[in-house]
């Protein structure tokens, strides 16, 4: 098989699965495996097919028929790592199982997320932004100036009021302000 990459217009044309980005960030789904967040993806898709059908108990709340067979196949899992993903996903409250009597299916009803607060989210760290908060003088002891990579010595520019002290700048002299436009021509 040879290897085809993207053209500019085609990189839209494939469906995707969408997995909830909380699963990874919320503190309480720690300990959900990569296969129990793949099967928790497959079953939110599966619910789209469950409305279409029109599976809906009394109450008003969607249902669905997923084997542990046909989770095996679409995730390429043996039955042991299956079963321990459902019932990750149970212990969580992320999908419920109604059993339904000797050799049927269970009905899975799929739980909402339990979203954390927007401010305790971190999704990325940065030098900058830390829980506590800090001095800028602790700020700049973080960011490591004058490395053997970075021969810069910012050490003896002075800092003007009200500007942002833990941020550098590069000062250029009017001659190296020059070679530092490609479109200026040097006489």
């Amino acid at each position: 098989m040879d290897f085809i990459p993207y053209k500019a217009n085609e990189y839209l044309e494939n469906v995707y699965y969408q997995i909830p980005k909380e699963l990874f960030i919320n503190p309480y789904y720690k300990d959900l495996n990569s296969d129990s967040k793949l099967l928790y993806t497959l079953l939110l898709d599966r619910l789209s097919i469950s409305m279409k059908n029109n599976w809906v108990d009394e109450e008003g709340n969607i249902f669905l028929i997923f084997s542990r067979k046909e989770a095996q196949e679409k995730l390429n899992l043996s039955d042991k790592t299956v079963t321990k993903a459902f019932r990750q996903l149970s212990n969580v409250k992320l999908i419920y199982e109604k059993r339904q009597g000797f050799r049927k299916n269970n009905i899975i009803y799929v739980g909402k997320i339990n979203h954390i607060s927007n401010v305790n989210i971190i999704n990325r760290k940065n030098y900058d932004s830390r829980n506590e908060k800090n001095t800028n003088k602790e700020t700049e002891n973080l960011r490591l100036n004058n490395n053997k990579y970075n021969k810069t010595n910012y050490s003896n520019i002075p800092l003007r009021k009200n500007s942002y002290s833990n941020y550098e700048q590069r000062v250029y002299e009017p001659e190296q302000l020059n070679k530092l436009y490609c479109n200026v021509i040097e006489n």
